[in-house]
């Protein structure tokens, strides 16, 4: 339970993280922006996630 709470956790972090992305790449236009915000998230929340599913 307490690996599902903390992953809710960094799920509703990721939004705010993934927002700041969005607005500092609106330039390059939507689509551009969100495929290169994901794979910032990815490379973020990778390691976090593995993080939170490595514990114990």
């Amino acid at each position: 339970m307490r690996k599902y709470l903390l992953y809710l956790l960094r799920w509703q972090l990721s939004t705010p993280i993934l927002a700041i992305c969005l607005i500092w790449l609106a330039s390059l236009g939507e689509l551009w922006a969100t495929i290169i915000a994901n794979l910032i998230g990815g490379l973020i929340f990778f390691w976090v996630d593995r993080w939170i599913f490595k514990k114990k």
